[in-house]
């Protein structure tokens, strides 16, 4: 028995815009144990995010070649997160037996709740996006916010808000960390006009201290996303004094895995705190281990899970959305 990888750049339908970047394509390995004659045992998705994840290419591929020269045992780990998610699937499908199925078997997968996301755009591209979102049955709608103008991005999330009250409509904003500090509480003041679920990620990553004295006094709920990057539920015991975020957002690929992804899970019903999960633009592979995942968690609210359907040159997928609900195409 041996692991394997391959290689394949999927290709965007069209840019994917955030606040910090334009993307046109992403690197997306298979990782795979086999056995002697080839036939897979168990695999998983390594989907990193350049600029945001924390290693670089060079990183993954050291870390690949490593763990490829390794026979006869499938029980490894990598301290490369992409890595190390992708291992914890393999190894998980590997003692299921259940390739595409690792976590939990498929006559146990249940419809799971997804927002309806908004890309970065021009304000009209975003206005006629979310309308269509939301005629197709989202009832919660997350929108990219802190490339344009402010007070463009407000009058949009005033026009969403008009379609129904927080009851009716729940409507979340990730700034992907765009806002500076001297005018954070300001511009999450006037947001608090609409009330929004939450904001993940107001400011950049890193100021820990800021970051938790602003979830004390932001009126508007914070969710950590990148802040968790390169960190651990240990590295934020000694800033709870502070503040407190009001929730998480896990990103397995991005946060360690999927063992790393059930500590964070532990951490924040410790104290208190919201928890989902969101994907990191992986394949149709990775985003149905991240769905099978979530089923075993039996995680409850809305995810925030894509649908494979931004790239041109996806593998078969075995998930499809209905509304609100993305739901298991089981044969």
């Amino acid at each position: 028995m041996r692991w394997i990888f391959s290689h394949r750049i999927l290709q965007f339908n069209k840019p994917a815009k955030t606040s910090r970047d334009v993307l046109t394509e992403r690197d997306s390995w298979i990782l795979q144990f086999v056995d002697s004659d080839g036939i897979v045992l168990g695999e998983g998705e390594v989907a990193p995010l350049w600029g945001l994840s924390k290693e670089t290419k060079e990183e993954v591929l050291s870390e690949l070649y490593r763990i490829i020269k390794i026979e006869n045992s499938i029980e490894v780990s990598s301290s490369v997160s992409s890595v190390q998610c992708a291992i914890d699937a393999a190894i998980a499908g590997f003692h299921s037996k259940q390739i595409d199925f690792p976590f939990i078997l498929k006559n146990e997968l249940s419809a799971i709740s997804i927002n309806g996301l908004i890309w970065m755009n021009d304000i009209e591209e975003m206005r006629t996006e979310a309308r269509r979102k939301f005629d197709e049955g989202s009832r919660c709608i997350k929108l990219k916010i802190g490339a344009l103008n402010f007070a463009e991005e407000l009058n949009l999330i005033q026009e969403i808000r008009s379609w129904g009250s927080e009851e009716e409509l729940t409507i979340r904003v990730d700034a992907n960390g765009a806002f500076r500090e001297e005018e954070a509480l300001e511009k999450l003041r006037q947001l608090s006009d609409f009330s929004l679920h939450s904001i993940e990620q107001p400011i950049k990553a890193g100021q820990l201290e800021t970051m938790f004295r602003l979830c004390a006094e932001s009126s508007v709920p914070i969710a950590f996303d990148e802040e968790l990057i390169g960190c651990n539920p240990e590295d934020f015991e000694s800033f709870l004094h502070l503040g407190k975020p009001s929730y998480l957002v896990v990103k397995p690929s991005l946060h360690g895995g999927y063992t790393a992804a059930e500590n964070w899970k532990a951490w924040a019903d410790k104290h208190g705190i919201g928890f989902w999960v969101t994907s990191s633009l992986e394949s149709n592979v990775g985003l149905n281990h991240l769905a099978n995942w979530v089923c075993k968690m039996k995680l409850e609210g809305v995810q925030g899970l894509g649908t494979g359907s931004l790239f041109s040159n996806n593998s078969e997928a075995k998930w499809k959305v209905e509304g609100e609900l993305l739901i298991p195409i089981v044969s």
